[in-house]
């Protein structure tokens, strides 16, 4: 019998120390590193456990992570990884049981007993260094470490491995019956049959050999053993890749049982027509139900219109007849709820009711959202408002279900079955689950279903080939099956008749025809594009190399120490009281355990979370209960508040022990990748014009017999060129420029003068938005926005369209509030997911800020779409600075890249790009498209001085306003220390050598830079105490959350009220931000840390541009002071460039930390050759 292995014979090779450094600019830790960060653990007299823990995790993890940084295998969790490497190596079973035996105890260290802890750490500080010898055999495991190596091995009682409801197992090899891996509890070989149909499980797995490749995990359900040989119950692959519930079922189609068939429900237009408005009205009706409202449908409707004014407008199909169907549906949902249902199930209490709730369930790698569930879990509703399935029941009134929506509801018993352990069997004597389909448009409209194990069984035999197919999607050559599909193909079942002749096959055709007859360079595009997409919604699932705990899976991969290190959680929560006694429940306000001095988490109002409930002395663990999900709407150093995505009827749905607490995580939606899939399918639909032109194969058009009716000055020229470009134009808005300002508001000032001109505005964060609303009010131009009130300043909410909309009584008047709003602003994300205005309405221009930061998927379908068979943006003006931080990507460079020469021939090279920096590639020489605005208005001169020479040529200039000009004097009488040094330095280097800190927990912690920040801050706030801003004045930028919360702390400790509301934070989130100083403090102690730092690097015209620096430097108006570790900077060329640049300027000061923070230092004048402080 054949046995299948994927094991590669040869070692991987270790890049140069030469060939890392042109990667990335400096040369990144070796195996020396590694050890020498293991000395903290053996130097102290007795360190903590807890802290020996954390510094195995940080340098396992860093270990591991280098070695997989060119590997594009995506791996969930550091058991694959650790898996991946052990196979690879070729390394031994000891060692792998010994290094996943450290692994384990490094996960579950908080819920582990401290003697336990101190047992094991010399093992696994042995199995730790062996394993990174083994990596990286090059050098020798050092003696200082090897001497506290125990001589014997651990001895543990090993773990029942086939206790319990689940097996986590990774695979090795397999044949026709057998799967061979690695269990991840106890690392012993297991033995898995899965070739069978007996007792144990519930039919042949078989079928996963072809889905089966080394390092596949698996989650093994409910394992039993008999003679070494485990069966399954269930078998579940990639169980960290979760899928929803109805994806999975949206796959059992009439003429297929598919998993093909989620790649084309991704692809699928979004319309908006009468039967989705209907369903989703009458989910509201069953809602408004549940919380026993008692509306008039007129009240109902309204309520309904006012939240889905946009996608009623864009149905043309809407009638009379829409609310005769939707009256008798309220009827129906009402006699349910209200009659039946207490009648059929004696235990329903209408108290007890949950609306919406959540569940993820790795167990059986998916996820849901359930209509209606008793809090007891014993009743389950999912509502239908459609048909029933065809043909019909003999009686009008009685609906038969349909396939897909039994195997939804089979999966929702599945899992409160498996997870919690509710009782499926059909044993009246046993406390069992009813679960009904709520066909809300028939007179009887419940139907109780209950088990159907080979329905169920094939529910997982798609999920599983889903999930692989997924895998498979990520490269272009997975995704090329959308080349192959055809509606015959597709037919499995064969099906036939009028139903497929006349309503199936030709809408698959319809989806599929624009791949089919694409040219080779649009089919190109649109696959790279498409595979692209996919990785990125892989890891934000799974998480990616670059980033430690990203990906959904951190949820309940990482630890709840790695989740506060990386800001991912709020744990620890109580819940404040709720008031509405009766009534249902929208917010809810959690308390911080202690008042939190400073947050560093990395939670922002209007961020996406899920809350759930944990016994206090246990970890939080999402899979262990419903979840609520939420958005936060404030965040308070003592509690924060959250805003329930779906309100609950009555406050006993949060009632729980007192020994419980709450928590908070960040929550991941499939939809906002659905949008960018269903974006980039319009591009093959868009006429050949408009192809033509995002493809570079014609010139765009420029009409120069236009002339300006406006006057604007200095940029009289800028919106000239705009004007008549008749295609697109090119703002390039280098750091203080004005590019909002002047450029995208003199360019929609000109386009206004057009009297029926209409015109959108866009940009990709809330932030830029909120900037954009903020000029339109100054010029007193009137505008509509498009988007969540959460995410807009409360003085622009005015102007948001669901506050409009409580103005317009019908259908009729939205329509004609949008057809005469001649402005429209959104986000690209909002415009993505209210795609239907552009169906709606045409826009003559459309300007499109932070263009730079907008991946060309995120775009593209709102430059595709069409209005009455045109294109809905007519032209459009990108404004950008590509030489700032770009738009977030998940993938590596090695994955982003393409190959495909006729993408590098229209200068697609990497996916990670966007369009404004695609065609400015394309066109940058053509000045009747481009125009780079080099007056910048912001920093002094000689703060721009290196900016402009390092990454700009030497093309910024001054505008000049007052304070760009002013000359500080070479020397103060009476002035010392740092009072001096901001008195005659505009730029300044304070070097902040690496010293040991051995309280620190991290190193993303820097108690000696953060004294220094704190005592120029204070120093800073004295010179300008008349004057001072909070917003204005000092603003801090730092690299990582942990030491935001540092720098405030050692700020707050001098006492100064006001300074504790001052902005610090990570140069992301300052990009667009100014201050009149900034400090910007390096934080960074070890050589690996750069690889962060220096994570945004290209090179143009033979110049190394470093957009995160560029951005950093480029937020100060009159002083930059920049403190950091000069000696390890250094190994980076453009930090060694920025440093010999300000020591010609003598500005580079080396004084001992505490002797800088007490002042205690005089400074030579700036004249002299050289500045030493004495």
């Amino acid at each position: 019998m054949e046995k299948r292995s994927v094991i590669n014979n040869s070692r991987k090779t270790s890049l140069s120390p030469a060939t890392e450094e042109a990667l990335y600019g400096y040369v990144p830790d070796t195996e020396k590193d590694f050890y020498e960060a293991l000395r903290p653990v053996v130097r102290l007299p007795q360190p903590p456990v807890g802290r020996i823990y954390h510094v195995f995790e940080q340098v396992l993890r860093l270990a591991v992570d280098r070695k997989l940084r060119h590997n594009k295998i995506h791996f969930a969790g550091m058991f694959a990884k650790i898996d991946y490497l052990v196979k690879e190596f070729r390394i031994t079973s000891q060692l792998a049981i010994d290094i996943n035996g450290a692994r384990n105890r490094i996960r579950n260290v908080a819920s582990t007993a401290p003697d336990e802890l101190r047992k094991a750490c010399r093992y696994d500080l042995k199995a730790i260094c062996e394993f990174i010898h083994e990596l990286y055999p090059d050098t020798a495991i050092p003696a200082f470490l090897a001497k506290f190596f125990p001589e014997d091995r651990l001895t543990t009682v090993p773990p029942r491995r086939l206790m319990g409801n689940r097996l986590r197992v990774a695979v090795g090899s397999w044949d026709d019956e057998y799967i061979y891996g690695i269990a991840e509890e106890s690392g012993e070989q297991i033995k898995l049959c899965y070739r069978f149909d007996s007792e144990y499980g519930m039919g042949d797995w078989s079928y996963l050999r072809s889905l089966l490749r080394n390092g596949t995990q698996l989650n093994v359900v409910n394992p039993r053993e008999n003679d070494g040989i485990v069966y399954p119950e269930l078998l579940i692959y990639e169980p960290d890749y979760l899928v929803d519930i109805s994806s999975v079922a949206a796959c059992f189609e009439t003429y297929a049982h598919d998993a093909r068939i989620h790649l084309l429900n991704k692809i699928k237009p979004s319309v908006s027509t009468d039967a989705i408005l209907l369903g989703n009205f009458a989910g509201q009706l069953l809602d408004e139900e549940v919380h026993s409202e008692n509306k008039t449908y007129a009240q109902s409707i309204k309520s309904f219109f006012k939240r889905n004014a946009l996608g009623m407008a864009a149905c043309d199909t809407l009638d009379k007849q829409f609310h005769e169907n939707a009256k008798q549906q309220k009827r129906n949902i009402r006699h349910a709820l209200k009659e039946v249902l207490p009648e059929e199930v004696g235990s329903f209490d209408s108290q007890r009711l949950l609306l919406e709730p959540s569940f993820f369930c790795e167990l059986l790698g998916i996820q849901g959202r359930m209509d209606f569930l008793q809090s007891d879990y014993q009743v389950l509703i999912e509502q239908k408002a459609g048909k029933g399935a065809f043909p019909p029941d003999p009686d009008p009134n009685t609906p038969r279900h349909q396939e897909r929506h039994y195997v939804q509801l089979l999966l929702y018993r599945a899992l409160l079955h498996y997870n919690f352990g509710k009782q499926n069997k059909e044993d009246k004597a046993l406390k069992r689950i009813y679960t009904f389909l709520l066909y809300s448009k028939y007179a009887n409209s419940l139907l109780e279903l209950g088990n159907a194990p080979r329905l169920l069984f094939e529910a997982f035999r798609i999920r599983n080939e889903l999930v692989f197919l997924e895998q498979q999607y990520a490269t272009t050559d997975g995704m090329r099956l959308l080349e192959r599909l055809t509606p015959e193909n597709l037919n499995i079942s064969h099906a036939s008749g009028r139903l497929w002749e006349q309503y199936i096959r030709p809408q698959l055709n319809a989806l599929l025809q624009p791949i089919h007859t694409a040219t080779p360079l649009q089919r190109a595009y649109y696959l790279r594009f498409m595979a692209f997409i996919e990785t990125e919604h892989l890891l934000a699932k799974v998480g990616n190399k670059t980033k430690e705990g990203s990906g959904f899976a951190a949820v309940w991969n990482d630890s709840v120490e790695e989740k506060r290190q990386a800001g991912n959680i709020y744990d620890n929560l109580s819940l404040a009281p709720i008031a509405s006694e009766g009534k249902e429940v929208g917010t809810v306000t959690l308390l911080f355990a202690r008042q939190m001095q400073t947050d560093m988490s990395n939670f922002r109002t209007g961020d996406i979370v899920i809350l759930y409930p944990y016994p206090i002395h246990s970890e939080p663990d999402a899979r262990q209960t419903m979840v609520f999900r939420a958005t936060i709407t404030d965040i308070q150093t003592n509690c924060i508040r959250l805003a329930l995505r779906h309100p609950q009827t009555d406050k006993r749905a949060f009632l729980r022990p007192q020994t419980d607490r709450w928590t908070v995580e960040h929550d991941f939606f499939e939809s906002s990748f659905g949008a960018l899939y269903r974006g980039l399918h319009t591009f093959l639909s868009a006429s050949q014009a408009r192809k033509d032109l995002i493809l570079a194969q014609r010139a765009p058009q420029q009409d120069t017999h236009l002339a300006l009716q406006g006057d604007y000055g200095a940029f009289n020229e800028l919106v000239l060129r705009a004007k008549q470009a008749r295609d697109f134009f090119l703002i390039i808005g280098p750091p203080g420029t004005g590019k909002t300002s002047f450029g995208l508001l003199n360019v929609l000032k000109e386009e206004l003068l057009s009297p029926s001109s209409a015109i959108l505005l866009t940009a990709y964060t809330n932030r830029a938005v909120d900037e954009i609303c903020s000029k339109l009010c100054e010029a007193g131009i009137d505008f509509l926005r498009i988007g969540s009130s959460l995410n807009c300043e409360e003085r622009y909410r005015g102007h948001l369209l669901e506050e409009r909309v409580q103005q317009c009584d019908t259908v009729s008047d939205v329509k004609e509030l949008i057809a005469r709003t001649r402005v429209v602003c959104a986000t690209t994300s909002a415009l993505n997911a209210n795609i239907a205005l552009l169906t709606m309405k045409r826009f003559d221009l459309a300007v499109i800020d932070e263009a730079s930061q907008i991946l060309e998927p995120h775009i593209i379908g709102l430059l595709c779409a069409q209005c009455g068979g045109k294109e809905s943006i007519g032209r459009f003006v990108m404004i950008g600075d590509h030489k700032q931080l770009p738009a977030v990507v998940q993938q590596t460079t090695e994955e982003s890249r393409t190959d495909e020469p006729e993408l590098h021939a229209i200068h697609l090279t990497d996916c990670r790009l966007s369009l404004f920096e695609r065609l400015l590639k394309t066109y940058r020489n053509n000045a009747s498209v481009v125009y780079m605005l080099t007056r910048q208005g912001r920093m002094h001169r000689d703060i721009a001085r290196f900016p402009s020479q390092a990454f700009y040529g030497n093309a910024l200039q001054t505008v000049p306003l007052p304070h760009q000009e002013r000359v500080l004097a070479p020397v103060l009488q009476g002035a010392k220390g740092i009072e001096a040094l901001l008195l005659t330095r505009r730029i300044a280097f304070l070097n902040a050598p690496a010293m040991e800190d051995e309280s620190a927990v991290s190193d993303k912690t820097n108690k000696a830079e953060a004294e220094m920040i704190a005592a120029t801050t204070v120093a800073a706030y004295r010179l300008h105490a008349h004057n001072f801003s909070v917003a204005h004045t000092i603003g801090i930028i730092v690299p990582y959350r942990n030491q935001i919360a540092t720098v405030r702390n050692a700020i707050d400790r001098y006492g100064i009220k006001c300074l504790h509301d001052i902005t610090i934070d990570t140069v992301e989130r300052y990009q667009g931000s100014q201050r009149d100083i900034i400090i910007y403090g390096f934080t960074v102690s070890k050589r690996y840390q750069l690889d962060f730092l220096c994570n945004n690097v290209f090179e143009e015209d033979g110049a190394v541009i470093d957009r995160k620096l560029n951005v950093a430097m480029t937020r100060a108006r009159e002083h930059l002071i920049l403190i950091g570790n000069a000696l390890l900077l250094q190994d980076n060329r453009t930090f060694a460039q920025l440093i010999a640049f300000i020591r010609n300027r003598q500005s580079f000061f080396d004084i001992a930390p505490h002797v800088y923070c007490r002042s205690e230092f005089t400074l030579t004048p700036v004249k002299e050759a050289e500045t030493k402080p004495t």
